[in-house]
């Protein structure tokens, strides 16, 4: 029986990652930048990848001080992908907070982003099985940034004095493609989260392979339901703008897709012209394309979708041993197909 809530729980797990996190990032950096350069971290977030380091590790009896290392390295390599990901797409906003670039300047953002990702890595160097994390990392660093070059490719227009971009954008978008995409821009950190955990406390490879799937899988949820949200949710719980796939022009958002399925040709025009025009795209704008979407039933099928990902996820998770941390890690599944931000 679990002795605290999953809230209560990711707060202990956030408590005792969080020092570490500051400690990776500012090693080896000047006492003038180590606050720009934990600034990105320092916004906070829900912490679910170093969550499931540690929980994921603690299934098979893996010690908490050593799992801190590799669930902090896993942190700071999604946050070195956000840094990353708020200059390509422009954004000004994260967490309520200015985004690095907006707050110390471009050049400044780019410097952070390297600086996280040499931190990834000189951080696991003493762990436990630190040469398969480090493999592990890497590759997962790699895959991210094809899925991060997938999305950019899914915009409709923009960036027109990039030309690499704009003679290889998709020229149509399938489903497809989607999954694709956010296999390996979103679903694969969730993956190596759990993978690294089970590798770290020295599971099988069967093991380390079906606690993948089990993350793999909430991966795919998780990027639905920030699909979900992009359009739907409150902006000031979210933290972030709604409207921001639409704003940006994309198509890699799965409600986006599922509603031009739907709709009449009038509706369907009216998206495809306003992400393929140069003209900016307004609040109005957004406005109407909501108003589109609510007509037809695509956040429902998203909604059955992302419980469908989930169900994998907990087929997975059931072949693996039950004890007090693989019940923390069912909770969280649902709670990430639940969440409002």
């Amino acid at each position: 029986m679990q002795n605290t809530t999953l809230k209560e729980k990711l707060i202990e797990i956030s408590n005792a990652v969080e020092p570490v996190i500051k400690q990776i990032l500012t090693e080896n950096v000047d006492d003038s930048t180590s606050e720009m350069v934990f600034y990105q971290c320092s916004l906070g977030g829900k912490r679910i990848r170093p969550a499931l380091v540690i929980l994921s590790g603690q299934v098979f009896g893996g010690d908490v001080n050593g799992l801190l290392y590799p669930a902090a390295s896993v942190e700071v390599l999604h946050n070195s992908t956000l840094v990353i990901d708020d200059i390509i797409d422009h954004s000004e906003v994260r967490r309520d907070q200015p985004t690095v670039w907006k707050k110390y300047g471009k050049s400044m953002a780019e410097c952070v982003a390297i600086d996280y990702q040499a931190s990834i890595f000189s951080s696991l160097n003493n762990v436990n099985n630190s040469k398969k994390l480090i493999e592990l990392y890497a590759k997962t660093l790699k895959i991210i940034v094809d899925g991060e070059i997938k999305d950019i490719l899914f915009e409709r227009s923009g960036r027109t004095d990039e030309d690499y971009v704009v003679n290889n954008r998709y020229k149509v978008i399938s489903k497809d493609d989607y999954f694709k995409m956010i296999s390996q821009k979103t679903a694969i950190l969730l993956q190596a989260s759990c993978k690294a955990g089970a590798i770290y406390a020295n599971a099988t490879d069967e093991q380390v392979a079906l606690m993948g799937e089990f993350g793999f899988n909430i991966g795919i949820a998780f990027q639905i339901r920030d699909d979900m949200l992009d359009i739907f949710a409150d902006e000031k719980e979210f933290g972030k703008k709604v409207g921001k796939d639409i704003i940006e022009k994309k198509m890699g958002n799965y409600i986006i897709l599922l509603a031009l399925e739907k709709l009449d040709d009038e509706g369907k025009n009216f998206i495809t012209s306003l992400l393929e025009g140069s003209n900016e795209v307004t609040d109005q704008d957004v406005a109407k394309v909501t108003e589109l979407v609510e007509k037809t039933n695509a956040k429902s099928d998203a909604e059955k979708t992302a419980e469908y990902f989930i169900n994998k996820a907990m087929d997975a998770l059931g072949k693996l041993p039950q004890n007090e941390a693989t019940g923390y890690l069912g909770e969280l599944a649902n709670f990430i197909v639940k969440r409002s931000k």
